[in-house]
């Protein structure tokens, strides 16, 4: 009876167990699968929130002379083609509101943040590398998951 039975549920070599053939195209699927820019600005946007929040014990202390306040809340992820950007609500002391923010590029599959520190006026420093940190804070969260998964 063993033989029989082992007989007729064996494979033979050069078919493939239909199990492992299922698991090898789910493989193949997410092989393929690109990640929507609006996703990844979600995530980014959660993340670099999440980070700012735990980080910044005092937001208006990184804001030059001519800015009132900063609205830790209205940290925004947007995207534009190939760049994700990472900016905070600044309100100006004319009560004018401006949004600085730091920009990533997506090369060649991985997530870069453009430095641009050098261009910054120094007054607006503080809140640059604030914005920067928590942008590469979330850029490795994300990173880390992507591993993971």
């Amino acid at each position: 009876i063993f033989e029989e039975l082992s007989s007729s549920n064996s494979f033979s070599k050069s078919e493939r167990n239909p199990l492992e053939q299922i698991l090898l195209e789910e493989d193949e699927v997410n092989e393929s699968i690109a990640f929507d820019s609006n996703v990844i600005a979600d995530l980014l946007q959660v993340l670099a929130h999440h980070a700012i929040v735990k980080h910044a014990e005092d937001p208006v202390g990184v804001l030059p002379a001519v800015a009132n306040d900063v609205d830790i809340n209205s940290a925004r992820v947007t995207s534009q083609e190939d760049e994700f950007r990472l900016s905070l609500l600044v309100e100006l002391q004319d009560e004018q509101k401006i949004r600085p923010c730091v920009r990533v590029r997506q090369e060649n599959g991985s997530l870069n943040i453009v430095e641009e520190e050098e261009k910054v006026p120094k007054q607006w420093l503080p809140l640059y590398k604030m914005l920067h940190q928590a942008l590469s804070s979330a850029l490795d969260s994300l990173k880390a998951t992507a591993q993971i998964a």
